[in-house]
């Protein structure tokens, strides 16, 4: 090591080489930013500052795209929960709920919840969300925090008279008094996004709603990433919402429709109502060439459930785990799929399931706010990620079969609690 002229010590260029080749051996470290303001990137426990600009611009050109500065600025995702299962990927974190029976106030905490609030605490500029349902204290509590310190925090939220309550009401005063901009959807649609995007750098993504049952008591999946082409997305999708331009904002005005990282790994981004979702699942499930795997809280999409019988025909392994008290509801498929001889099972979770997922060919993961309805597809305000990664649809897959186990021995039988957690189609 040599003395630089900003006074502290500098690899040498030589060590600056060994440097280069451990990021080609591992292009998806994350790179750290100091106190001192310098890109280190930490290859085991050595720390190699990057002296100048032209040394940043090597470094970025040896580290690859986008998806290999994952975390690039600011502190990594949370990875170790008591109450979710984690699963860290290349260029993203995925986060599953781990509901527990019975569960109790008492026990809220460790769940999901802890890793969007250390994001949102570290937050320095501007937090975006639009979330279906909101009022999980923890949450409600760090948005309030963080616009009291000067971020500017909005918020877009469904105002549906069907399920507006005074608990839901109190958050969304609260957050109102701390500084928050709320923007209350009342259309007859759902505003049924769950998403947030802090400091235009982290986008988180799901099925889970920012509630207590959402979070502790069901079975959601959300995705934390730092792409910038899909923040890009969610930052325009969020704009026409807080506006109130929905209604006029058709799901295919997409600026980055299709991402693509490296080792083949694409990811296709689709926003309701009328931006081709429908389609863009249809390709995929007609294309499968072994198997489909599925979790529903509701699915009455006849479309696809034809689909899903041709494939089970043509020998394609088909299985299901669907929400059991949305089996039986108007237009629901569940029992004409059960008729056509597939393999789908009403759900195990005392309370609810509320994924909304498909894994195809162990390879296409399909997952976001989107319900498999005719709803989500022509009205409702959702989004939607098609990605082709295998190490992220072994991940689903995993959780498919934990549910599917689940699912064949119900600990609570043939009863749920009463508490649906949400009212949406």
């Amino acid at each position: 090591m040599r003395s630089g002229k900003i006074g502290f010590l500098l690899p040498s260029p030589h060590e600056q080489k060994l440097a280069f080749r451990q990021i080609q051996r591992a292009r998806h470290q994350p790179l750290y930013i100091t106190r001192r303001g310098l890109d280190c990137i930490r290859p085991g426990r050595r720390l190699f500052p990057v002296r100048t600009r032209r040394d940043r611009a090597a470094f970025q050109r040896q580290s690859g795209d986008a998806a290999s500065r994952h975390h690039r600025r600011g502190a990594a995702p949370i990875t170790q929960l008591p109450r979710a299962n984690v699963v860290s990927g290349a260029w993203y974190t995925l986060y599953f709920t781990k509901p527990t029976y019975p569960e109790k106030a008492a026990d809220r905490n460790g769940g999901v919840d802890v890793a969007i609030v250390a994001d949102i605490d570290r937050a320095q500029n501007t937090i975006d969300a639009a979330v279906f349902d909101f009022r999980l204290p923890s949450l409600v509590d760090a948005f309030a925090r963080a616009a009291q310190r000067g971020v500017r925090v909005r918020l877009v939220t469904d105002y549906s008279a069907n399920k507006i309550s005074a608990e839901y009401t109190d958050a969304i005063d609260r957050l109102e008094k701390a500084g928050v901009q709320v923007m209350r959807d009342h259309r007859s649609a759902l505003m049924h996004n769950k998403f947030a995007v802090i400091d235009n750098q982290v986008l988180w993504t799901g099925s889970m709603n920012f509630t207590p049952n959402d979070v502790y008591r069901n079975n959601n999946n959300m995705l934390r990433l730092a792409l910038p082409e899909l923040v890009a997305n969610y930052n325009a999708r969020f704009e026409r919402l807080f506006q109130n331009r929905a209604e006029n904002a058709p799901g295919k005005q997409v600026p980055n429709p299709k991402i693509t990282l490296t080792d083949g790994v694409t990811i296709e981004n689709y926003f309701s109502p009328t931006g081709g979702v429908q389609r863009a699942i249809l390709a995929k499930l007609k294309a499968a060439k072994k198997s489909i795997r599925v979790t529903a809280f509701t699915f009455t999409d006849t479309a696809m459930a034809n689909v899903l019988k041709a494939q089970a025909k043509a020998n394609i392994t088909v299985q299901g785990v669907f929400e059991t008290r949305n089996n039986g509801a108007v237009g629901a498929e569940y029992d004409n799929l059960k008729s056509a001889g597939l393999d789908i099972l009403p759900d195990g979770n005392c309370y609810t399931l509320h994924s909304k997922t498909m894994v195809i060919d162990d390879r296409y993961v399909v997952m976001g706010s989107y319900n498999f309805t005719a709803s989500a597809e022509k009205s409702n305000d959702e989004n939607v990620l098609i990605i082709d990664d295998p190490q992220m649809a072994k991940a689903y897959r995993d959780e498919f079969k934990r549910l599917y186990a689940q699912a064949q021995a119900p600990q609570c039988g043939d009863t749920k609690t009463l508490d649906l957690g949400e009212t949406e189609q």
